[in-house]
C-alpha cells in the first residue's frame, strides 16, 4: 500500500527538541583591572590543610630576622608605593613577617577582600582603587585611618602547592600595576616561598642533630650503668667457683680470664670475660646476669 503525504506551508510545525546549554560565559577580565580574576579564591583561611603548611614553617610570631625585609622594600619600590608587606595569613589574622612604611603594625584581620583573599589567588591579586571596587568597599583597611586605595598582592606558594601568604604594595591613593611590575611581584612571593622551604630544611636538620645527641647520651648512659652492673656482679661472683677462660668466644676462642657468669630464659649459662658478656647481654635480649637469688628451682624441685 502506498501512501503519499502533502506538505501545507501553512500547516503549524512542532520545533526540534535540542537539549539546552548556559550562555557562554564572558572571559575574565584583566589581571589588572577590576572585576572578575581568573582562578578566584577557593582555599579557606580556615581550611586545615594551609593552616598545617604554615604551621610547619613555624613562621607565625618567629622574631624577624631581616630575611624579608629586602622583599618588601623591594616590593614597594618597583610598584612605588610607601608601604609593602610580606604576610602569613593565619587562622583569624594575618600575620607580617617584614613591613615597610607601617611602624609598630604586626598583623591584621582576615576580613575578606585583600590579604584574606589574596593569598588564596592563583596570579596577581589587583584592587586599583579599594574605594570603589566592591570587593573592598567596606573593608577596615578602606574604611578606616589607613584610608587603604590601592592594593597589589602575589600569592606565597610552596612547592606542594599551599597558600600561605603574600607579597603585597599598598598605598592610599589609587594606582595602576603594570605587568613588568606584577611579575617582579611573583618573583618576590617565590623567593618568600624558598626562603621558608631553606628554613624548613634547617629546622628538620636541626632536629635530627638533637635527636641524635639524644640517642647517644642515653646509649652512654645506658652503656655505663651496664658497665658498673658488670662490675659489682664481676666483684660478688669472683670467689664463686668458675673456669679458667671465657667460654663466649666463639668458634675462635677467648683466652681472657671468666669473670663473670651469665644466663638465659631457657637456662643455658656460660662464663666469660666483661668484653663477652657485655657484647651478649647488649645483642640478646633474653640474656642476663647470673644470680644465686635466681637460682630457686632447683632447691624448688630437690624439696
Amino acid at each position: 500500500m502506498l501512501f503519499i503525504f502533502f506538505y501545507s506551508p501553512h500547516q503549524k510545525q512542532t520545533p526540534a527538541t535540542h537539549p539546552t546549554h548556559p550562555p557562554p560565559q564572558p572571559p575574565p577580565a584583566n589581571l589588572f583591572g577590576g572585576g572578575p580574576r581568573r582562578g578566584g579564591p577557593t582555599p579557606s583561611t580556615t581550611s586545615k590543610h594551609p593552616l598545617a603548611a604554615v604551621r610547619r614553617y613555624e613562621i607565625l610570631d618567629a622574631p624577624t630576622d631581616g630575611q624579608f625585609d629586602t622583599i618588601a622594600a623591594t616590593a614597594a619600590a618597583v610598584c612605588g608605593t610607601p608601604i609593602a608587606t610580606v604576610s602569613i595569613v593565619d587562622a583569624d589574622r594575618v600575620w607580617f613577617a617584614a613591613v615597610k612604611g607601617l611602624d609598630g603594625v604586626a598583623q591584621v584581620g582576615t576580613e575578606p577582600g585583600l590579604c584574606a583573599s589574596a593569598f588564596c589567588a592563583e596570579g596577581p591579586y589587583v584592587v586599583n582603587d579599594a574605594v570603589t571596587d566592591p570587593r573592598t568597599l567596606d573593608h577596615p583597611l578602606v574604611r578606616g585611618e589607613l584610608g587603604l586605595r590601592f592594593y597589589a598582592a602575589a600569592p606565597i606558594v610552596t612547592a606542594d602547592g599551599h597558600h600561605l601568604g603574600t607579597v603585597t604594595a599598598i598605598d592610599a591613593m589609587p594606582r595602576e600595576l603594570s605587568e613588568v611590575q606584577a611579575t617582579v611581584l611573583g618573583y618576590l612571593a617565590d623567593q618568600v616561598a624558598q626562603h621558608l622551604e631553606l628554613r624548613l630544611a634547617t629546622i628538620k636538620a636541626v632536629r635530627a642533630e638533637r635527636q641524635l645527641r639524644d640517642d647517644a647520651e642515653q646509649r652512654a648512659a645506658a652503656a655505663a650503668e651496664l658497665a658498673a652492673q658488670i662490675r659489682a656482679a664481676a666483684a660478688v661472683q669472683a670467689t664463686t667457683p668458675h673456669p679458667e677462660h671465657c667460654q663466649l668466644g666463639g668458634t675462635a676462642g677467648c683466652t681472657a680470664p671468666a669473670e663473670l657468669k651469665i644466663a638465659d630464659s631457657w637456662g643455658d649459662s656460660a662464663w666469660g670475660c666483661t668484653t663477652h658478656v657485655e657484647e651478649a647481654i647488649i645483642n640478646v635480649r633474653s640474656v642476663f646476669i647470673a644470680n644465686e637469688e635466681l637460682g630457686g628451682l632447683a632447691a624448688y624441685l630437690n624439696r
